[in-house]
């Protein structure tokens, strides 16, 4: 006759230090996956590449690679080849352990940031905002443009600059410049400048006059083929080529005129940008847009039809756009060809909206970027500009005084307490040098200019310093002394781990290798694809559990060669790791199925679930493969790094609250496989590990960022 079984609380009695313990190493590995995630948060650490994280050929491949690496282990082990495979891991979990002992050792020994001082630099000019380039300045007086090289921030004219060349707006036709500053817009290797009395385009490079006319002038700029358009009030129309220059009132084309869209305004232009090759970007104060430059006649006669548009947005209210950045995604490779471009609009409060313009002329939010809850405001200035030579864009933002500056795909923020007084909009620009100690785009000045309209008043300078070089570089990548740290603390523990792999040795190897191969992943791939991943896997456990039960098999040869692939959580003191033979999953999965007096059942857990055994002796212990803690984890740091915006919690973001939800997921998932384990039910441990998190992530998610965390942005390849 079987026994009673058991209560829970008789089952577990006994067990509490054991599951206690393992669910401490539990947290801990994926609390140090968390810590060193800003480390590899940057594209370069992508497993399979920048644009990779979204493409699901990508995880059905590393789902291969499991199951190609689990049956090796088992083909080797049937041959008698303990070695080779004690070999080949170590050398893998070595690997492994780098990547979490390195960047720790870099918290301990922190390499120091690039510091901003601000000064005052001299101006008598005015920067034109999105023309200035790393080393070059393009300004305005009012009745010139200019191009300044060489600049050094100083506090002569025009920050310590040389005129590369100037252009006279007011001698070219005679004509008086008006009280208005000049429209300047870049337009295929040209500037096009509108006055109100004149439109003049100028080489970008020799500042030499290329064409001009005498038209009433608001906006001007060239198409891909050359020929010249203004924008007159809210008119836009194309310039006669044969018309003469004097004759100012010869009669319009109305073949060639369309009305701009309601709420564009031409006397409040903020940013003017050519999209591809027939559309054109215009930010005005309330309204924003881009229109599609025709390539035929309207034949609309004396009622001209509307301007087509493939975006427009005006704000309600008398809202205002208070800054505008435009330029390569932040994380994106700097290319002026990309088929898409990032727009920022800044707001009086605080919001941004990050939108992705593309080369046909489309504009869609930027699913990756959510700034409306990171700044109090108002938003005086935006730029996009590569502060440290790192070949992509970061994004600058002035909000109230404070200077942000957010780096990468991740836009990590690096603020470095620098201020910028004053309440009105800046324009900025980032002008790099050469240093005796550093190469061209590591050192730099920020030059700020505060004050529009007042051409005299100086400009703020910061200027931005990298630390010294590396002290060491090997193959052209230079090593700091936290990599020499980490990489011989990773090495020592590896010795450790073959002189003598007691289970305190295990756990601390186990838990490094998890943190690391859970932050590589995390980082390489957004949540639904994680999620696509751990069902999978946990399906697969459940058949290698239950199933084939091939996973024992695994599992005793990882626990008779000592490996760091598992969690020990011994029962009390006495347990030594080193008395486990190598049988010992397989002789429970056998002892599971004897009739056994119910107080001598114990939890066992491998990669898979714990398993019944009769108990030998006092000290035990139990097991855990660290598959049902990286699984876990992997979704917990994607959280962390591709969700963004939501309100969040007090001081935790909204995607630091995902995280946490998950990883609470998670361990509930762990406390119901315990009451099964506990009671002597073999049950495998992904599905309810995996199972868990995946919940605590959608409800997490949709609690702290909204229905938007759970968009399905991904595809095959």
């Amino acid at each position: 006759m079987a026994p009673k079984e058991p209560s829970l609380s008789e089952a577990m009695e006994g067990q509490w230090v054991s599951m206690i313990g393992m669910a401490t190493m539990f947290v801990t590995t994926i609390g140090l996956a968390a810590l060193i995630q800003p480390f590899y948060n940057h594209d370069a650490a992508r497993a399979f590449g920048p644009g990779s994280e979204t493409k699901a050929g990508f995880i059905l491949l590393e789902g291969v690679f499991i199951l190609v690496f689990t049956f090796a282990i088992i083909w080797l082990a049937k041959k008698n080849l303990q070695k080779f495979i004690q070999v080949g891991i170590l050398l893998v979990l070595w690997i492994a352990l780098t990547y979490s002992v390195v960047p720790m050792a870099h918290l301990m020994i922190p390499i120091d940031d690039p510091t901003m001082e601000s000064t005052e630099a001299g101006s008598n000019a005015t920067m034109i905002p999105g023309l200035s380039t790393s080393n070059e300045l393009v300004l305005t007086n009012g009745t010139a443009i200019m191009s300044v090289e060489n600049v050094d921030g100083g506090m002569e004219a025009l920050a310590g600059g040389n005129i590369r060349w100037i252009f006279d707006i007011e001698n070219q036709t005679g004509e008086p410049s008006t009280s208005r500053d000049p429209t300047i817009v870049a337009s295929h290797g040209s500037y096009v400048i509108c006055d109100d009395t004149s439109w003049k385009r100028v080489d970008s490079d020799t500042g030499n006059i290329l064409e001009t006319y005498a038209d009433d002038c608001t906006v001007g700029f060239v198409d891909a083929n050359g020929e010249a358009w203004h924008i007159v009030r809210q008119r836009i129309l194309k310039i006669d080529p044969f018309k003469p220059i004097e004759e100012v009132d010869t009669p319009l084309d109305l073949n060639w005129m369309w009305v701009m869209p309601d709420g564009f305004n031409p006397n409040t232009i903020l940013r003017i940008e050519h999209i591809g090759s027939s559309h054109l970007l215009i930010v005005c104060e309330s309204w924003a847009g881009v229109i599609e430059i025709p390539a035929e006649r309207s034949e609309s006669g004396f009622e001209p039809s509307e301007i087509p548009t493939t975006w427009n947005m005006t704000l309600p209210g008398g809202g205002i756009f208070s800054a505008v950045a435009y330029g390569n995604t932040p994380g994106k490779a700097i290319n002026d060809t990309a088929e898409s471009f990032s727009l920022f609009l800044g707001h009086p409060d605080g919001s941004v909206d990050a939108l992705l313009v593309h080369s046909n002329g489309s504009v869609t939010d930027n699913p990756n970027i959510n700034l409306n809850e990171a700044f109090e405001g108002p938003i005086r200035g935006l730029m996009l500009a590569d502060c440290c030579n790192g070949g992509s864009n970061d994004l600058w933002v002035v909000d109230g005084n404070d200077l942000s500056i957010f780096m990468g795909s991740s836009m990590v923020d690096r603020s470095r307490g620098t201020t910028i007084e004053g309440d009105g909009h800046v324009t900025m620009a980032l002008i790099h040098r050469d240093s005796p100690n550093h190469d061209i785009l590591m050192d730099g000045i920020l030059l700020v200019d505060t004050e529009l309209h007042n051409q005299s008043s100086p400009w703020v300078r910061a200027d931005f310093v990298i630390p010294e070089r590396s002290p060491f570089e090997v193959g052209g990548v230079g090593v700091q002394y936290a990599d020499i740290v980490g990489i011989v603390i990773a090495t020592l523990l590896m010795l450790a781990l073959i002189i003598r792999p007691e289970w305190y040795v295990v756990n601390t190897a186990g838990i490094l290798v998890g943190a690391g191969v859970s932050v590589m992943l995390g980082v390489s791939f957004v949540p639904w694809l994680v999620i696509i991943f751990m069902i999978g896997m946990a399906v697969y456990d459940h058949w290698a559990v239950n199933g084939s039960k091939h996973m024992l098999t695994l599992a005793d040869t990882m626990i008779d060669l000592k490996l760091p692939i598992l969690l020990v959580a011994p029962k009390d003191k006495d347990y030594s790791f080193l008395d486990e033979g190598d049988q010992v999953m397989t002789d429970r999965e056998v002892e599971a199925h004897v009739e056994l007096p119910s107080e001598s059942v114990e939890p066992i857990s491998t990669n898979t679930p714990p398993k019944p055994v009769r108990k030998k002796k006092s000290a035990d212990a139990m097991f855990m493969g660290l598959g049902d803690v990286i699984f876990p984890g992997i979704l917990v740091i994607s959280s962390m790094t591709f969700l963004s915006g939501g309100a969040g919690f007090g001081i935790w973001s909204g995607p630091t609250m995902v995280a946490f939800g998950t990883l609470i997921g998670g361990l509930c998932g762990y406390m119901v496989l315990m009451t099964k384990v506990a009671r002597g039910k073999p049950q495998a441990g992904l599905p309810l590990l995996n199972g868990g998190s995946i919940l605590g992530y959608l409800i997490s998610a949709l609690l702290f960022i909204g229905p938007s965390a759970l968009a399905f942005n991904i595809t095959l390849f």
